[in-house]
């Protein structure tokens, strides 16, 4: 049988949590020591994609402090690889409006949808899956 040498290799890890047969549920994820770092990301551009050295950084350092200022002002925040909004939190059970304050509301998180051209180039080369 051949093996199958395309696709995103994964690795499979029990969950804490357990099924109704008692055993724990699984997840998957890609498989470890499969990164690239911010510094290759910097040479590739440089060397195919016609860009200075260090001009990516810079790039990202703006995006990084004007994304954040107008996240914390409460804005959502579309770019090309999708858009960014604050994503807020009520405490406690409240019924009736008018008792909601200020205090109430805690910020939950940042809430990433990806634009579909992203998902779309972010997806070319799966062709499958295989264990690593």
């Amino acid at each position: 049988m051949p093996r199958k040498t395309d696709g995103i290799e994964f690795e499979i890890h029990p969950r804490p949590t357990k099924g109704e047969d008692g055993k724990p549920l699984l997840y998957v994820r890609p498989a470890k020591g499969r990164k690239k770092t911010f510094k290759e990301l910097d040479s590739f551009c440089t060397n195919y994609r016609s860009l200075r050295t260090g001009e990516l950084q810079m790039v990202f350092d703006v995006v990084k402090d004007v994304v954040g200022l107008w996240l914390s002002d409460g804005y959502r925040v579309e770019t090309p690889i999708g858009s960014f909004a604050p994503k807020l939190k009520l405490l406690g059970e409240h019924t009736d409006p008018k008792t909601i304050r200020g205090r109430d509301v805690r910020y939950a998180e940042i809430e990433f949808i990806p634009a579909k051209e992203f998902v779309r180039e972010g997806g070319n080369n799966c062709e499958g899956y295989r264990k690593s």
